[in-house]
């Protein structure tokens, strides 16, 4: 990004000088982002030199409860190739989620952190922890991408909530339209952003995250301990597992389907009327009679233009274009196929 000048026009557009408008703010805002980045690593020693035990017992006990002996050999180490992100979200599960042993009784970490014994931080530094906390872990769906600039997100565990625009320039280089993933979103000034942490999560896992939260919750209120916890503890479950498994692409029913539509699409085939397994052996044109069907089909064309975005970026060339069968099915990209 080109440097501003501080005696140029500030680019907001007020007609000011850059340092007598925007200048100073900016200045802030760069100041404490960088006292943000430090907080969690002073913050994950103190806690391994004050409490080396109960950590010890809170990631066994905590973040990979529920896993298999396997499955935890097979995320060990190293040289996992995953081992850069689950540090990252590791941490940031120590931070806010997770409950450490003192004693006999387990506490919060996020109120130890913050307690009168915690450690020494500045006002920005426990800011920032207690915007951590605020919201929990959730599983959002990408509506829409805009390189270099930001996300538009809609929360799939809490499907009325408004769509959010999330401001994250990295992310915009890893997410694709359609793609789901598990995240904490934090709220700093007028803007959205992401913590930190990143649960990538193919569709499938997704929708198997999202089945099981019906499951267990009924109307807890948001960001009520009974629920953050019961999803963070699903998400982090299903997300640990599928690394375990190196599901680290499309699941085969998104490969299968993205294939076998854009295959239809360039060969101008009919398939709305061919027959899927994916479908129990109906065709779409059969399916979208029911709201059940409805919702199965949008699945599938989100599945197909998502396998047709990673397979042009990785290969490079156009996308195939899907618009002509969400229109000839009566279903539109921004809708979730309910009834």
């Amino acid at each position: 990004m080109e440097k501003i000048g501080r005696n140029e026009p500030c680019p907001c557009g007020s007609g000011k000088k850059y340092k007598k408008c925007c200048l100073a703010r900016q200045q802030e805002s760069a100041s404490r982002r960088r006292v943000e980045a430090n907080v969690a690593g002073s913050v994950l020693d103190w806690l391994a030199a004050r409490y080396p035990e109960g950590v010890r017992e809170a990631v066994q006990n905590g973040f990979y409860q529920g896993l298999k002996t396997s499955e935890r050999e097979a995320l060990s180490g190293e040289a996992n190739r995953f081992h850069e992100l689950l540090n990252v979200n590791l941490g940031e599960w120590l931070m806010t989620d997770a409950r450490i042993r003192i004693g006999e009784a387990l506490n919060p970490v996020r109120e130890v952190l913050l307690g009168p014994d915690g450690p020494d931080l500045t006002e920005t530094g426990r800011q920032w922890l207690r915007s951590l906390g605020e919201f929990p872990l959730s599983i959002y769906e990408v509506r829409r991408v805009e390189p270099g600039t930001g996300m538009l997100l809609a929360d799939l565990v809490l499907p009325d909530e408004p769509e959010v625009w999330v401001g994250d320039k990295v992310a915009t280089n890893s997410f694709l339209r359609w793609d789901t993933l598990a995240a904490r979103l934090v709220r700093r000034d007028e803007e959205w952003i992401l913590s930190g942490a990143l649960y990538p999560l193919e569709r499938e896992t997704a929708r198997t995250c999202l089945a099981r939260i019906a499951r267990k919750i009924k109307k807890e209120e948001r960001g009520s301990d009974p629920s953050r916890e019961t999803v963070g503890d699903i998400i982090r479950k299903e997300w640990l597992k599928s690394l375990a498994e190196e599901q680290t692409s499309q699941t085969d029913s998104a490969v299968v389907a993205g294939a076998s539509a854009s295959s239809a699409v360039m060969s101008g085939a009919d398939w709305v009327n061919q027959s899927l397994e994916s479908l129990g052996g109906k065709t779409p044109l059969e399916s979208v009679t029911s709201a059940a069907g409805r919702r199965d089909v949008t699945e599938l064309l989100k599945c197909c233009e998502l396998y047709e975005a990673r397979r042009a970026r990785a290969d490079g060339g156009d996308q195939v274009d899907f618009g002509l069968l969400w229109d000839r099915l009566g279903l539109k990209r921004d809708q979730s196929g309910q009834a």
